[in-house]
């Protein structure tokens, strides 16, 4: 967990530089998942028990379930966001599709996204906070158009794909959960 750690936060302070070491690293996205996705979005979905400090009439039962819809979403999201990607990105980079690429910018991007959703169910924010710093993230895969090998002209075509395909997809994909259960 610790290099998924180091360069999510590089990531967050300097999104351009992040990009580049992450490419220098050569980092394995299997390794990336085990070792940092799966324990960070764990985390995630467990920090809904914080909320029980904050608003004491949730039952735990219902904290439970909010814990295992995170899992679910951040799960499945990593999975819709490489489809997504694997499906429309070849024509816009100059070497093709890179599945190591695709995988480790999911990884990062939804890495991202979780710790925006420890930050909010830690604190207590406004929701006007959340809706800034997803914005964040789209500037990070913004920066991360080189690292992607994205052709010039075809940066605004990837920035829609990123911001729909891996972005926004667990947003989505929570509120059919809650709707749901």
């Amino acid at each position: 967990m610790d290099y998924f750690l180091k360069y999510l936060f590089q990531l967050i302070l300097s999104p351009k530089n992040g990009w580049e070491d992450i490419e220098k690293a050569d980092l394995e996205p299997s390794r990336l998942l085990r070792r940092g996705y799966y324990p960070l979005i764990a985390l995630a979905a467990a920090s809904v028990f914080v909320q029980a400090l904050f608003y004491p009439g949730l039952e735990t039962m219902d904290l439970f379930v909010r814990m295992v819809e995170w899992f679910v979403v951040y799960f499945v999201g990593f999975f819709f966001g490489v489809f997504a990607l694997s499906l429309f990105l070849e024509p816009m980079t100059t070497g093709g599709y890179d599945d190591t690429r695709v995988h480790t910018f999911v990884l990062y991007t939804l890495g991202l996204e979780a710790v925006i959703n420890i930050v909010f169910l830690c604190l207590p924010v406004s929701p006007l906070v959340l809706f800034f710093l997803p914005c964040y993230v789209a500037l990070v895969q913004w920066k991360g158009v080189g690292y992607m090998k994205v052709l010039p002209e075809k940066v605004g075509n990837f920035m829609i794909l990123s911001i729909f395909g891996v972005l926004l997809p667990p947003y989505l994909f929570y509120y059919i959960f809650s709707s749901i259960i």
